[in-house]
């Protein structure tokens, strides 16, 4: 069965408004109508009952891991095939997430729907109050999902009941949440970062790096070494804030805005900045390890092995650094903008581009080895559960991929 025909299976037509229907015509429309919305409150809420089981590669937060790595312990060798798409009838900007056989997916519209692995079937939604511009993060049997406006911002929705655990409002939110044991860490546009109990939502600890009138937003998701938590800001600023005390334990001062997340690895903080610059900076000092002109705007974070660094740029670029001098090991060209992490998996790259491209590159040499030709753009970056790879195109799709069987 092709895309065109799984599409067909998900979709929503909407009348014109400028139309003119007929009676016979508004009343089967009225009739279709109150069918889908029966459909949907049938599927309303997320009820997992039966008992997940854990694997090394589950994705189970923005970038794989609270270091932020983008790097998969599961590997696919190309070439791929779509099996199934799904259409989650508003827009998609954080990555998918997936334990066992279940995927979530978080939308502009303010919802959290669970998906079946396998058939690419809904399992349910949850509502929240507004925009999930990040991804989720999911810890044991909750999700814990940030919202960028409304009177509660941030919600912990249990999976097997679909019970709302605890819900608060902790300031806009359009990053990723970071679970880090006993605790859930968030920035805000208020220009804060908020150490919560994840158990109940208790703040534990708040660090404020300004007085509220000069705070500036931070777009930056929060990363871990288990140490200190470490984000960006819209100021320039790359802060490092002890995990469990809130306490700043450095500061590095960029050339222009932090919108990526920083990647932690082997001791080294990656983050790159709008103006281009991508930083290196020791993790426990704050001290510059070194820096990287690429020429043009950097929006998306890296990946990272303990070895190499990878980081996409605006002019379509992908190029690979040595972590330890940041000396330029290989570039590869896009045809458009590449605005989300790259994914390791193994010796195989995989990149998304806005020129509705994925492709796979050697991670030692830059060389193409396959591409895939998505029906939209991508703008969120691959995850990779087990054999099945999880695409995320413009705007609002969802398609898993399998390797083809030689």
């Amino acid at each position: 069965m092709g895309l065109l025909a799984l599409r067909n299976r998900g979709s929503k037509t909407v009348p014109s408004s400028c139309a003119r229907t007929a009676p016979s015509q508004r009343r089967l429309i009225l009739a279709l109508f109150a069918v889908f919305i029966l459909l949907t409150l049938d599927c309303a809420g997320i009820r997992i009952q039966r008992r997940l089981a854990q694997k090394p590669y589950d994705w189970v937060t923005y970038g794989g891991t609270v270091s932020r790595t983008n790097e998969s312990f599961s590997t696919m060798v190309p070439p791929l095939k779509p099996i199934w798409e799904y259409d989650a009838l508003a827009g998609v900007s954080g990555t998918p997430l997936v334990r066992d056989s279940v995927v979530l997916v978080g939308t502009l519209r303010g919802e959290l729907h669970a998906i079946n692995l396998v058939t690419g079937d809904r399992m349910g939604y949850a509502v929240m109050e507004s925009a999930v511009s990040g991804t989720p993060v999911w810890d044991e049997g909750n999700a814990y999902v940030a919202c960028a406006l409304g009177t509660e911002t941030l919600f912990c929705v249990s999976l097997h009941d679909a019970k709302r655990m605890w819900s608060g409002k902790y300031g806009p939110i359009e990053t990723s949440p970071l679970v880090v044991g006993e605790f859930l860490y968030v920035v805000t546009l208020d220009g804060t970062l908020q150490c919560l109990k994840k158990a109940d939502g208790l703040e534990f600890w708040k660090y404020e790096f300004a007085e509220k009138d000069v705070r500036k937003p931070v777009r930056s998701s929060p990363a871990s070494d288990g140490e200190v938590i470490v984000f960006g800001s819209d100021g320039g600023g790359i802060y490092a804030v002890e995990r469990l005390t809130g306490k700043l334990r450095w500061k590095y001062q960029a050339t222009a805005s932090i919108f990526a997340t920083p990647v932690l690895s082997n001791g080294v903080c990656v983050v790159g900045a709008i103006d281009g610059v991508l930083y290196a900076l020791d993790t426990r000092t704050g001290e510059l390890r070194w820096r990287y002109e690429t020429g043009t705007r950097i929006y998306a974070p890296a990946a990272a092995t303990q070895k190499q660094i990878f980081i996409g740029t605006a002019d379509g670029k992908v190029t690979a650094l040595s972590l330890e001098s940041g000396k330029k090991l290989w570039s590869f060209s896009c045809r458009s903008v590449v605005s989300c992490a790259p994914l390791v998996a193994g010796d195989i790259l995989y990149v998304g581009s806005q020129d509705r491209n994925l492709y796979a590159l050697r991670v030692a040499t830059g060389e193409k080895i396959w591409q895939y030709e998505a029906p939209g753009r991508i703008k969120v970056s691959p995850v990779i559960w087990g054999d099945m790879m999880l695409l995320t195109y413009e705007d609002r799709y969802v398609a898993a991929l399998k390797t083809v069987q030689q």
